[in-house]
Parts: C-alpha cells; sequence; structure tokens
C-alpha cells in the first residue's frame, strides 16, 4: 500500500510517496502514548528497525492503528525503536480497509477465473507489482488479507507460505470447474464433481432436508439409474447462505427430490441405501454386473 505523506522530524517536514510495509494495530491507551510522545522508545517499533530504508525509490515505513481509532499515525524509524520520522494520517483505517478489500477482491477473481480444480495460487510479488502491496505471511499486511479471504463465501481453505498465498475454493464457485461453475447450464449429476457440504435442495420453493456432503464418488452406477430423473434436473442457481449452500433446481419431481435427499441421508430401506450409495473399503467396477468387490 503507497501513501502520500508529510513526514516531521521535529521542525522539519518531508514530502514524499511512502510504502506501507507493516501495519501494526496497538491497544487505545498504548495508541495515546505513542501519539501525545513519538520520540520514546518502544519494542513494537524495535522489532520493525530493520526493515528496508526504501524500495523503488520509496521510503518505507509502518502504519500504526489504534484499538477503536480511524485515524493512524505513518511511522519511520530509520531502523531505531522510535518514531524518527512520523506523518498523522487521517482516515488511515478505511484506506487500509479498501486497499485490503482491492486485494481480495483481486485474488478471488484471478483463482475462479482460472482455476481448473479449485486450487489457485498467488505470489506476494504478483501482489506487489499490481497494487504495491507488501505482503508477507508475516505481517500486518498479511495478516488483515487473510482475515478478509477467509470471510469470503468462494473460499473454503488458505494456506499463506513464504512466497505466495495458496487456496482452495469451493468449486461451485469456479467457472472451469464442473461444466462451468454456477456461470453454466448445469445439471445436478455435473454437480456432484463440485464437492459440495451442508447442501440444501429446493424446487418449486420447497425445501428438502438438507444432506452434509454432495461429492461425485457417492453414488454407485446403480444408483445413478435409480435416481436419472432427479439428477438430470437443472441448476437454476447456487447461493451460499447461513454457512450452507442453497441449490435451487429445474424440472424435478419435488417429491421424488425429498425422496433423493432423504436417502442419501440414509432414510431409506438399508438394502437400496447399500445399492445406490457407495461404502468405504469397497471398489465398484464400471459393468453391468454392480455386485461390490472388496479393495485389498
Amino acid at each position: 500500500m503507497q501513501i502520500h505523506a508529510n513526514l516531521r522530524r521535529r521542525s522539519e517536514i518531508i514530502e514524499e510517496p511512502c510504502l506501507v510495509t507493516d501495519i501494526i494495530e496497538l491497544p487505545e491507551s498504548e495508541y495515546a502514548s505513542l501519539y501525545q510522545d513519538l520520540i520514546k522508545e518502544r519494542g513494537y517499533l524495535a522489532k520493525r528497525s530493520d526493515i528496508d530504508a526504501f524500495v523503488d525509490g520509496q521510503r518505507c515505513c509502518v502504519l500504526v492503528l489504534g484499538e477503536g481509532q480511524e485515524d493512524g499515525i505513518l511511522v519511520d524509524t530509520q531502523g531505531k525503536s522510535i518514531a524518527y520520522l512520523s506523518s498523522f494520517i487521517p482516515n488511515a483505517r478505511t484506506i487500509v480497509r479498501n486497499h485490503i478489500r482491492q486485494l481480495a477482491d483481486y485474488v478471488v477473481s484471478e483463482g475462479t477465473e482460472h482455476t481448473e480444480d479449485g486450487r489457485w495460487a498467488n505470489t506476494y510479488d504478483e501482489l506487489y507489482y499490481h497494487f504495491g502491496a507488501n505482503i508477507t505471511d508475516a505481517n500486518g499486511n498479511g495478516k488483515l488479507l487473510r482475515e478478509e479471504l477467509q470471510r469470503r463465501d468462494e473460499v473454503n481453505e488458505l494456506i499463506m507460505t513464504e512466497d505466495c498465498i495458496e487456496i482452495n475454493y469451493h468449486l461451485a464457485y469456479c467457472q472451469n470447474c464442473g461444466e462451468g461453475g454456477i456461470s453454466g447450464t448445469l445439471d445436478l449429476l455435473s454437480l456432484l464433481g463440485c464437492n459440495l457440504y451442508d447442501v440444501h435442495f429446493t424446487c418449486d420453493d420447497r425445501d428438502c432436508t438438507p444432506i452434509s456432503r454432495l461429492s461425485v464418488d457417492m453414488l454407485t452406477e446403480e444408483g445413478k439409474r435409480e435416481w436419472a430423473d432427479v439428477l438430470s434436473a437443472k441448476v437454476e442457481s447456487i447461493t451460499f447462505e447461513n454457512e450452507s449452500f442453497k441449490c435451487k433446481l429445474a424440472n424435478c419431481d419435488p417429491e421424488r427430490l425429498r425422496a433423493f435427499t432423504e436417502m442419501l441421508n440414509g432414510q431409506c430401506d438399508a438394502e437400496d441405501y447399500e445399492r445406490w450409495v457407495k461404502s468405504s473399503g469397497i471398489t465398484y467396477p464400471q459393468t453391468e454386473d454392480h455386485s461390490p468387490t472388496l479393495s485389498m
């Protein structure tokens, strides 16, 4: 993140572009103490005294925010544990929030548009090149970006390494997964490749029993034939509400859909469940003989 600031050193003012290499958020009392005495030695500034002085002609600084405070203080430590140069930044929190959201928007857009298996990585160098963002797995910028990404519906899980952000996306949001993601023309059978969890199906405004998991390896070949009419139903929309997916289907008998979801939850005859739903430890051959054989 880049900020153009008037940095002060006693009576001297230095006006130049600055690169925010880290962000610190302090308790309200400690922030007030820094505001009142900028030349007092601070342990949290000493920990950041080894940052580069300049990068690409920009002065490297630390942005200090206070708990419950909208404004902030931009600090250049000059390798010391004091605010050797400083600038008051109005609306600093809003500036940071907007910047982090912009980064998250870019990361999610790149990942969901280009991944073919739900996995994608964005390097820190890439984020710096496009946004002037100094992101690492250890600094405050990276912490805020990680928290923002974890709030996004598209993100299943993420890891921040030394070089990049590695993300696994929910496949329903990925354009190149499962017949084109939610933007394509899907039927329920195609959706089985998306590995969704906590799914609520609805048809003709009638909700069905939620199922805990929907995946490509759930049904046997016999099960796919038995429920072919339900699996051919068209997916009108997929939304993420209250930490679960809601899938609206068209061209489907609501009673058959209800029976299908109950079957997946084990609410059917045990013999039928064994024929239609795969069990772990059993290999199901893709032939006309659908008798299971044990895996060794």
